[in-house]
This record gives structure tokens, sequence and C-alpha cells, in this order.
């Protein structure tokens, strides 16, 4: 189970939906018509692949494209979400990390 934090949902709001803030540029950006809260409940479908700081991280391809990767600056239908060891939500963001 992934529990949606107010702390790890505006993060996501913050630095991974179509802000048009500077500071945010360089990060991977959801498409504005992706559902997000379905993309969380899909990633409880699939078990940790790695663990990173002490967080576990999920990897997985949702088979559609749900925006833009920062590395490859392309859309991608790759998704990561990391959630803390109880389960709190921490991070989502299309691509890799």
């Amino acid at each position: 189970m992934i529990n949606i934090t107010k702390r790890g949902w505006q993060h996501i709001l913050r630095y991974h939906t179509n802000t048009q803030s500077p500071t945010h540029a360089n990060k991977s950006k959801f498409n504005t018509s992706e559902d997000l809260v379905q993309l969380i409940n899909q990633a409880t479908q699939h078990p940790p692949n790695k663990m990173m700081r002490k967080h576990l991280v999920r990897i997985f391809d949702v088979g559609h494209e749900v925006g833009i990767d920062r590395r490859s600056q392309k859309q991608t239908s790759v998704v990561t979400v990391v959630t803390r060891l109880n389960g709190d939500l921490v991070n989502m963001f299309p691509g890799l990390p």
C-alpha cells in the first residue's frame, strides 16, 4: 500500500507537473491529462525494484506516454515512484531516476 501524504503529493505537484517556474525547468514533467492518483494505485501492483537512501523505488512501464523524462527530453511510458519504508509517498515522476 502507498500512503499519499500531503508532503509527497505537494512535492509531485510542485516539481513534476507543468509549472512554469524556471527553478523547476530541469525536472521530469507529467502530461497535464495524466491521472496521478491512478499511477500511484498502479505502483502498488509492482514490487520495489531497489532501495535508494532508505527509500523504496518502484519503476514500471504503464503502457502509454505519461510525460517528459528530464534526461532524454522525450515522452516516456516509464514511471518512478519513491516511498518510505512504511509506504508513505515521497516522490513520483516520469522516467528513470
